[in-house]
């Protein structure tokens, strides 16, 4: 057998179930191997990047391992921005590039400052080495073994992640040795908390008055969902989570608050700037849950830190009291396990007073402007209609641009919803390709995926894709004449001069309509906000791939958000997360009277 046929044939042995690619020369093996596979479906992408992004969402909905495939070179730099995203979100993929065979590498020169020796050819091991847990040149067919076993313990052990092997041609082609070196994984790294130490733990959120659970996308990533609901269920402690972990639990839970951060939850801002303990689980901290100025995030809490990964644990930026390095596949289940003898410690007055802000800043009361019923569609209503039209087990996308704030406040999980989003880099156009891996693993279900036209232009090729497998994806495409939220920074900070954002400025944008009609796509429009509801239903009535343009206002505002302004220096200073705009009747100082802190 060949190396190619090892390694398509392991691959598959993960349980994968699909896998993304753009055909190459330099990766001819692997895609005959792959392309035999018995129960591995490919889809065809038109850039390379959106195969990594297709890989991205397949992983996320499936919570299997992604598998992308791309050829050397151009092939395999088109990947990068895709790749560091999945890195920075936690998601395991498995990337194979083709290479040149190995007596045409820069490698194998030996001449120090090459920048090329093969055609096609480029060193992607050093480009990606900072965006993967584990990345190698496959340098001989003794060392495939090795390499593959050790990208896919990596890929999916502790915090997950992206990897990469670069395979040259003739090691594809190449016959497999039997005698190949294995890899041995490593003995386990992370300390495992005693029971004094979780004891402590459940002792401390006991004696709170006014605790919180901060939760991420971590908890997701380890499978641990049931325990960790188990765990705050049991406690009936107050929950917020990171925009990554917005699906962790449906809006009407009574226990998620909401998610904090300067474009989040005015309840959930609350939350934190009065609780008297914080603890976090599987959360990054990251300025979008935490704003940009951390010593004023929570100030009247004992914070304490879980995480795995301890450089995340060395970055200091909010005061934390104290922090553990603790696997969450071992310490949420234990807890979970432990904390009966504490339910109903936490303070009921400090849940309903949760619940109550919830309720009573609800983001559809921020002061939007809907106007009349023939007038362009404030994107905040729209999705709120959305949430209540939608069934309860869809997934549903966004990427960069208005709508992935707005759907970070507005839209209201339900059900078995998933809410999915690129956490870290929110690129431009990334909703589109990362849908079809979730139609991949879900084909019978809607996906909804909202973006800017702006975003669509990013990855417009991918529409062939979509109309070529009819996906059932219903893209929900907002028409705000050019980039809206950089429209909205430029109006702020720099007295309304545009540059690049506008069609006065450089940008503009062809016809949502003309364009779904060249690539054979079903078109409708939402032309205002007195028909969005019937159209959202029109939509999601029908089966397969639907286009939707929504005509959104040219000056749609984002709100509440915690305001910035910029000092004399050039630098930026943000509020503190309580004080969002539009202000509010009540001061804070009266707010956290009610909760007597």
């Amino acid at each position: 057998m060949r190396i190619a046929d090892y390694v398509a044939q392991t691959v598959e042995q993960t349980g994968a179930e699909c896998y993304f690619m753009l055909s190459g020369g330099m990766m001819m093996h692997l895609m005959d191997a792959f392309g035999r596979l018995p129960r591995m479906r490919y889809y065809c992408n038109h850039h390379e990047q959106a195969c990594a992004m297709g890989a991205d969402g397949y992983a996320r909905r499936s919570e299997k391992l992604g598998v992308c495939l791309a050829t050397s070179g151009p092939g395999s730099t088109n990947l990068v921005t895709g790749l560091a995203g999945a890195y920075q979100d936690s998601v395991p993929i498995l990337f194979i590039t083709g290479q040149c065979k190995r007596e045409d590498t820069a490698r194998a020169s030996g001449i120090e400052g090459l920048r090329q020796n093969g055609f096609l050819e480029v060193d992607i091991v050093p480009i990606v080495e900072s965006v993967t847990k584990y990345a190698a040149f496959v340098e001989s067919p003794e060392r495939m073994r090795f390499h593959l076993e050790k990208a896919l313990y990596l890929a999916r052990e502790g915090r997950p992640g992206p990897v990469l092997l670069d395979i040259p041609l003739d090691v594809q082609g190449a016959a497999y040795p039997e005698d190949s070196e294995a890899f041995v994984p490593p003995a386990p790294s992370a300390k495992r908390a005693d029971e004094e130490e979780l004891a402590a733990l459940l002792n401390r959120i006991g004696r709170a008055e006014r605790p919180l659970i901060l939760a991420g996308h971590g908890v997701r990533c380890a499978s641990q969902t049931p325990a960790f609901l188990k765990f705050v269920e049991t406690l009936g402690i107050p929950v917020l989570t990171s925009l990554m972990a917005k699906d962790l639990m449906p809006f009407d839970h009574p226990l998620w608050v909401g998610h904090p951060g300067p474009r989040a939850h005015r309840a959930a801002n609350f939350a934190v700037q009065t609780a008297d303990l914080i603890v976090t689980m599987g959360c990054s901290l990251h300025v979008q849950t935490v704003g940009y100025e951390g010593d004023m995030f929570a100030p009247r809490a004992e914070k304490i830190q879980i995480d795995l990964e301890r450089p995340l644990l060395q970055r200091e930026k909010i005061g934390v009291h104290f922090k553990h390095a603790w696997d969450i596949h071992d310490y949420l289940p234990r807890l979970a396990s432990m904390c009966a003898s504490y339910a109903g410690a936490v303070p009921e007055s400090w849940r309903n007073l949760c619940r109550q802000w919830k309720i009573e800043y609800n983001v559809m009361k921020d002061g939007h402007l809907f106007g009349e019923p023939g007038d362009r569609v404030n994107l905040y209503e729209f999705i709120d209609v959305m949430s209540d039209v939608l069934s309860g087990g869809e997934t549903i996308l966004t990427d960069a641009g208005q709508p992935h704030p707005i759907l970070g406040q507005a839209f209201r999980v339900k059900g078995t919803q998933r809410y999915l989003n690129p956490g870290s880099f929110a690129e431009m156009g990334w909703a589109l390709p990362a849908s079809f891996g979730v139609a991949a693993a879900h084909p019978e279900t809607n996906v909804i995926a909202v973006i800017g036209d702006g975003s669509l232009q990013t990855n417009i090729q991918e529409l062939q894709t979509l109309a070529h497998h009819q996906f059932n994806v219903k893209l929900f495409v907002i028409n705000n004449d050019g980039y809206g939220s950089i429209r909205r920074t430029q109006e702020t900070f720099f007295k309304g001069f545009y540059v690049g954002s506008t069609p006065g400025s450089g940008v503009t944008l062809p016809e949502t309509e003309k364009i779904a009609a060249a690539y054979g796509l079903r078109f409708a429009r939402v032309e205002n906000r007195g028909v969005a509801k019937q159209r959202i239903q029109e939509i999601l009535a029908i089966k397969g791939p639907v286009v939707c343009e929504v005509m959104g206002q040219i000056d749609q505002r984002i709100l509440p958000v915690v305001a910035s302004r910029l000092l004399p220096d050039g630098k930026m200073r943000s509020n503190s997360l309580e004080e969002m705009n539009p202000p509010i009747a009540a001061s804070f100082e009266e707010i956290r009277k009610q909760a007597g802190a």
